[in-house]
């Protein structure tokens, strides 16, 4: 048996924790919001099936020769094995950028836990509880790793200064790895070495891959990563020990230069980091959300037409690197929702901004492309900068032909926590993510998500998909 001592008090009791809970210890609120998230999981990847980016690794994996059809791929009624499965969903689920987030540190967490807990569990057989616990604990100890690892200051890509690092991607394997782990059953050694495994593979390096489709495999491959190391972990297999005592903080630092070791594992069981992830409601980057809001808000209050409109300001909280100066002329729909100029003209022009708006002729039509290029522009707002480590700010100014300016800023998005989605919100955005897909099962999935405590048999979820 490992000991504290030698697998490292923090990688320790990261474990043993998540070994040890039940689904009966999990607060009410929190399966709630795991039922959410999964539900919302689930139409982010079917929606990212669809989409470019998304067809690209589908194919590829299609391509690659399966010893067993052992998981679905969600959208495509296909079957690969466990880990090429979890590498689709986990990718196809980033693609839209319309999922989950936790608002401290922006990990994506319905991009990786669903795909491997489902993943593993259509392959070993598992009912809807073992999903929802495997689901949190996964959750639980990889928000802890965001926060000990200051992965939105000096180890992320909002800090100039950072180190550059991607959350899902700098992290999501280790969750992943926990959430595989407890659908096998791991012991505390064997969790042990699932952690390590996962925590040492990281991957997530943004800024040349932030703005393109690269951004969307780190989920896919910290997803297959963890189906990997829960199986590797469950053969003992020794990877190591003291993840985080001599690995993401103390030790190398890898992740950034300052980092809270006893974060990692603080008050788990007692303090939910879930109850504290919150949801997007449009195809874009998160810090886009709030401006979107606003412009939307502005062009139904004021019932604007394109024609009316001579030109408009981004009114935002960022500066620096993540600050989004510059058009540049998207080539696919990734492109697209990654520019915030792009999106302004777009909704400007349709009066609208959703999926539809990332279709290729409009992405192409010359006169949005233009009036992006030419008649939008950036402004750092001072009102809203100080907001940002409380939420996700943001607003627009939209001056009209004949000499109106329309000011509306949000201090926070709807779907964050403190302007939260509706039950009924949530199933709607459902809904138009999975468009096209047959109306029974769609209504069949979110009616299964919802009692997915009551699910014997992780397969009456997955024959839908």
């Amino acid at each position: 048996m490992v000991d504290a001592h030698t697998a490292g008090p923090i990688t320790f009791k990261a474990a043993e924790w998540s070994v040890g809970l039940s689904y009966d210890s999990i607060p009410d609120d929190v399966v709630v919001f795991a039922k959410r998230s999964i539900l919302d999981g689930i139409g982010c990847a079917i929606r990212g099936l669809a989409m470019e980016a998304g067809g690209l690794i589908s194919n590829y994996v299609h391509g690659a020769e399966a010893l067993q059809a052992e998981a679905t791929i969600w959208g495509s009624g296909q079957k690969q094995s466990a880990r090429l499965a979890g590498l689709v969903n986990g990718t196809t689920a980033h693609v839209p950028n319309i999922g989950d987030s936790f608002n401290a540190h922006p990990i994506h967490i319905n991009y990786l836990m669903p795909q491997a807990a489902i993943a593993v569990g259509e392959k070993e057989g598992a009912n809807g509880r073992d999903i929802i616990t495997a689901f949190v604990a996964g959750t639980e100890i990889t928000t802890r790793a965001g926060l000990a690892t200051h992965l939105s200051d000096e180890g992320g890509y909002f800090d100039d200064q950072g180190r550059g690092w991607q959350t899902t991607g700098a992290v999501g394997g280790i969750g992943a790895s926990v959430t595989a782990g407890r659908m096998l059953g791991l012991s505390v050694d064997q969790m042990v070495q699932a952690l390590v495994l996962g925590g040492t593979q990281i991957t997530g390096v943004y800024r040349p891959s932030g703005a393109y489709m690269g951004k969307a495999l780190f989920a896919g491959k910290a997803v297959a990563a963890g189906i990997e190391n829960a199986y590797i972990a469950q053969t003992g297999y020794i990877a190591g020990y003291r993840l985080y005592e001599d690995g993401l903080c103390f030790g190398t630092g890898i992740l950034s230069p300052n980092f809270d070791l006893e974060a990692a594992a603080a008050g788990l069981g007692e303090v939910w980091q879930s109850l504290n992830v919150d949801f997007c409601i449009h195809p874009a980057k998160k810090t886009y959300n709030a401006n979107i809001d606003a412009l939307l808000h502005i062009l139904k209050m004021e019932s604007l037409k394109f024609t009316e409109i001579d030109r408009i300001n981004i009114l935002s909280a960022y500066a620096g690197a993540h600050a989004h100066t510059d058009f540049v002329k998207p080539e696919n729909s990734t492109e697209a929702f990654n520019s915030l100029h792009y999106i302004v003209a777009a909704a400007a022009h349709d009066g609208d901004y959703g999926f539809a708006q990332l279709e290729e002729e409009k992405y192409r039509n010359p006169e949005i492309l233009a009036f992006a290029e030419n008649n939008v522009s950036f402004i750092h707002d001072e009102e809203l900068a100080p907001l940002v480590k409380q939420s996700w700010p943001g607003g627009m100014e939209v001056i009209t032909k004949d000499g109106r300016s329309l000011v509306k800023k949000f201090t926070a998005h709807k779907g964050e926590i403190h302007n939260p989605l509706t039950n009924e919100e949530l199933e709607n955005k459902f809904r138009n993510m999975t468009e096209g897909y047959d109306a029974g099962k769609v209504e069949s999935i979110i009616d299964i998500v919802n009692r997915l405590d009551e699910v014997d048999d992780i397969q009456d979820l997955t024959n839908l998909l």
